[in-house]
């Protein structure tokens, strides 16, 4: 019945605050789990700006016992540790108290709804000396030199403003930190060709379905490239579960009928490599329908040192906050993986892109058993920014010939103009 009770208040400060003046500034989001490198909570509500964490909200069934306003505090005040974000409220929806954790990690001021609305839409600027902005401004720059040439220094740095109402520098906007994050990648090849390597039965199952399948993040493969980042760049930037289960990974390389690929990706080389044209940078560019997508190839360290990484340590230590670094973490690998060089197709999905989804379901993973989503694309759609132009049969694929003339005519009958070709490589045990 406390639990009934409870989750009816959380519903009706949630649409007590959706129908306030905040709807105007903010992305008001209920149940938000945030978890970063070291550690985890639940919001009750969060407010986002630019994608930016702004403010939590922690609600309560009562406050009037002393208890339970110091277990709010606690909550309320561990959700700052992990997130930086700038304001904590805690409520039971007759009684608001609010932190500006700018000003005070201790204070919760006692306010009416409408005065927690005005100071969150209007918060007062935190007061930062000159000398100091300048100063945290020339660290900035130091820190990009880790990375980058002078003259891209510069042009980067001009991205980076000064938030007086956060006080913290950030990315005017987030196109600008995408096109920074680009600028640590590099660019894709002018062959504009990367290659999948599977099983036969992968193949089989895509042309029969028609579709292309993109999984969840969290089912990947190797559970060590998830962590790779956070434990070599440890940015408590956080990451909800929303977030991850709507980011969805596909892998690719530059390498073509390559004889390591096959033995690690290509069922031992009884499988397939299938090679995808990329859709223009350009096209992709101007293109609204691939805004859900990136396509980039994976920044590897070099040795026992990660230069990029140890540049976007550097700038979070210069209180740069990032917006979009969630999906960015992705792209980055140690050097044992160097040799693959893997591209990496990555789909945010909101739930309401439907140019060329064809499915979205759950799947239990067979290398983990993990529970993870998925989501299928027609093949060859142009809602996917890759097209399968040929396929090339593993060198011990069984059957060979036969499969070949088969795939080939297959092709036909479900209408795609694909090319099927046996690998060049004839030395493989």
């Amino acid at each position: 019945m406390i639990r009934e009770e409870a989750i009816q208040k959380e519903l009706d400060v949630q649409k007590r605050f959706s129908n306030s003046n905040l709807k105007e500034f903010f992305e008001i989001r209920p149940n938000v789990r945030w978890k970063s490198p070291h550690d985890y909570t639940e919001f009750d509500i969060a407010l986002f700006q630019k994608e930016l964490l702004y403010a939590i909200i922690e609600v309560k069934l009562n406050l009037e016992s002393p208890n339970s306003m110091d277990m709010a505090k606690s909550q309320v005040q561990k959700a700052f540790r992990l997130t930086h974000c700038r304001f904590g409220v805690i409520t039971d929806n007759n009684r608001f108290y609010i932190a500006d954790f700018a000003k005070s990690f201790e204070h919760f001021a006692e306010m009416s709804f409408d005065q927690i609305v005005q100071c969150l839409i209007k918060p007062s600027a935190i007061s930062q000396s000159k000398e100091k902005i300048d100063n945290t401004r020339e660290r900035i720059k130091n820190a990009l030199g880790i990375y980058f040439d002078g003259n891209t220094v510069k042009s980067i740095n001009i991205d980076i403003i000064y938030d007086k109402n956060q006080g913290v520098f950030s990315f005017e906007n987030t196109e600008k930190e995408n096109n920074f994050f680009q600028k640590i990648l590099s660019p894709i090849g002018v062959d504009k060709l990367v290659y999948r390597y599977t099983s036969l039965e992968t193949l089989f199952v895509m042309l029969n379905k028609g579709s292309y399948r993109m999984s969840g993040i969290v089912g990947m493969n190797d559970k060590s490239e998830i962590d790779y980042f956070d434990t070599k760049c440890p940015i408590d930037s956080g990451t909800t579960i929303r977030e991850l289960n709507e980011t969805y990974i596909s892998s690719c390389s530059y390498l073509k009928d390559d004889l390591t690929m096959w033995r690690l990706y290509g069922d031992d080389a009884k499988g397939v490599c299938l090679e995808f044209e990329i859709i223009s940078s350009d096209d992709r560019t101007s293109d609204k329908r691939y805004n859900n997508f990136i396509l980039a190839p994976v920044n590897y360290a070099e040795g026992g040192e990660h230069k990029a990484l140890k540049m976007l340590k550097a700038l979070s230590e210069a209180k740069v906050r990032f917006a979009e670094l969630n999906k960015w973490k992705h792209f980055f690998k140690p050097s044992n993986y160097k040799d693959e060089q893997e591209i990496r197709l990555m789909f945010i999905d909101n739930g309401r892109y439907d140019n060329g989804v064809i499915n979205r379901d759950w799947v239990k993973t067979w290398t983990h058993s993990i529970i993870n989503p998925i989501v299928d694309f027609k093949l060859n759609s142009l809602g996917l920014p890759i097209q399968l132009k040929r396929i090339i049969l593993g060198p011990k694929m069984q059957e060979l010939e036969v499969n070949l003339s088969q795939i080939d005519y297959y092709l036909s009958l479900k209408g795609y103009s694909a090319k099927v070709e046996k690998s060049i490589i004839t030395n493989y045990r």
